[in-house]
């Protein structure tokens, strides 16, 4: 099954790219995935990835501006937990590519002068080392990895002149550039232009906000479910109390049908107590007179315990 980071990486190898485009997305993401050798024949350049589309991109884009040769290869699958890794060999003009493309500079800006140019400059950093978790989970995050500090602090830079902050950590074998929110995610995704998986996602934001709300609306009704049923049983101790009172036969007829009718449903809630006032004495009482007849009660309480 096709993950979410591979959803992306499709899409972004399916666009169209201009020239300063191209430039811009090999820069980086040779870069971060370049592999030197040397044999007999001399220096070799090699690629490796375990998504076939990139390796396809990055040779066609090699061959559409510097001519090169290029030979593709893979490794056989052994087990169920392993995938296949793909690898696409280079012999071409190394030194013009160096030039042109800037690899040997820390900061390539010739290559990124423009906000178009850094947006394909994320391109390739994300097809060179970056995912984003399950957008099934409950927490969304992107990562771009990379042995190189140096490169992952301009991706920060970067990503900062689009108002997208990040963490850069350390780890085992290299270093990662986390990206934490959801909402920044999903600027990320719009920023290199994946529109189609950006939707995906915040399709799925709103579905998991909308059922966390809710959710804390159904908690709070059982909350208050459970308030009222502990207050209607503290009035039921409350009116037992004051029913020995003498006073309590000269109260209001409303007042005595109020403890008559909680004493027999004790977790009735006010809204419940209006309804059953109209049903069974056919009286119109709001919440507010129920609420005046509960500290009504209260207060007759206090003061029979005075008494006592």
């Amino acid at each position: 099954m096709q993950t979410f980071s591979e959803k992306v990486k499709e899409e972004l190898t399916h666009f169209t790219y201009e020239k300063n485009a191209i430039k811009a997305i090999l820069s980086s993401y040779l870069t971060n995935n370049l592999i030197i050798s040397f044999n007999e024949v001399g220096e070799i350049w090699e690629i490796k990835t375990q998504f076939q589309p990139i390796i396809k991109l990055i040779a066609s884009f090699l061959k559409q501006l510097y001519r090169i040769k290029h030979t593709f290869s893979y490794t056989e699958i052994k087990s169920l937990n392993k995938r296949r890794t793909y690898k696409l060999t280079i012999i071409g003009d190394f030194k013009k590519i160096n030039n042109d493309l800037k690899l040997n500079l820390k900061i390539p800006f010739h290559i990124i002068r423009k906000p178009t140019d850094q947006r394909a400059y994320l391109v390739g950093a994300f097809l060179s080392g970056g995912s984003i978790s399950s957008i099934e989970k409950s927490v969304y995050h992107l990562e771009i990895r990379s042995t190189k500090i140096n490169y992952l602090r301009l991706i920060q830079k970067i990503l900062l002149k689009f108002n997208i902050s990040s963490t850069l950590l350390k780890r085992e074998k290299g270093f990662v550039l986390y990206i934490k929110k959801a909402v920044d995610v999903s600027d990320f995704l719009k920023i290199v232009g994946a529109n189609r998986c950006m939707h995906e996602l915040e399709d799925k934001i709103i579905a998991r906000d909308y059922y966390t709300n809710v959710q804390r609306i159904n908690n709070l009704d059982v909350a208050n479910l459970h308030k009222s049923s502990l207050a209607g049983i503290q009035q039921v101790k409350m009116i037992k109390a004051i029913r020995r009172m003498k006073e309590f036969k000269k109260l209001p007829d409303k007042f005595r049908f109020y403890c008559s009718i909680r004493l027999q449903n004790p977790e009735a809630s006010l809204s419940e107590m209006v309804k059953i006032f109209q049903i069974k004495y056919q009286i119109n009482i709001t919440r507010t007179g129920i609420n005046h007849y509960v500290v009504r009660i209260k207060q007759l309480f206090i003061q029979l315990n005075k008494m006592k």
